[in-house]
C-alpha cells in the first residue's frame, strides 16, 4: 500500500524594507507542523528585529485551529521586539475563522 505524501508547508523569510520582515507561508499549516513554523519564524523575527512582520496566507491551502494559534504566538514574538505583525492575504475560508474568533484586528485585518 502507498502512503500518500503529505507536501509540507514551505516557509520563505525575506526583507522587503529595512525594518520589515516578510513571511510567506505556503501549504497545510496545521498542528503536525506549525510548532516548527512558529520556531523558524520566532528565530528570525528574534535575529532581526524588524519594526514590522507581514505574514502573507495567499499560498496556504489548509490552516486548522494550531495555524491561528500559531499565529497569535508570533504577534506575541513581534510584541517582544517591538514589532507589529500583520497578516495578508487570507483566503476567504481563514478570513471568515479570524472573524469568529475576535481575531481579525489583533492580525491588522480590522473588521
Amino acid at each position: 500500500m502507498q502512503q500518500r505524501r503529505v507536501p509540507r508547508p514551505v516557509v520563505t523569510l525575506g526583507v522587503s524594507r529595512a525594518a520589515t520582515l516578510d513571511v510567506v507561508l505556503e501549504g497545510e499549516i496545521d498542528f503536525g507542523n506549525s510548532p516548527q513554523i512558529l520556531e523558524e519564524v520566532r528565530a528570525a523575527v528574534l535575529k532581526r528585529r524588524p519594526a514590522l512582520v507581514r505574514v502573507d496566507l495567499a499560498l496556504v491551502t489548509y490552516a486548522d485551529s494550531s495555524a491561528l494559534g500559531m499565529l497569535v504566538k508570533l504577534v506575541e514574538v513581534a510584541t517582544e521586539v517591538s514589532a507589529s505583525l500583520r497578516v495578508e492575504n487570507p483566503s476567504p475560508a481563514i478570513l471568515r475563522v479570524m472573524h469568529i474568533t475576535g481575531l481579525t484586528n489583533l492580525f491588522g485585518l480590522g473588521d
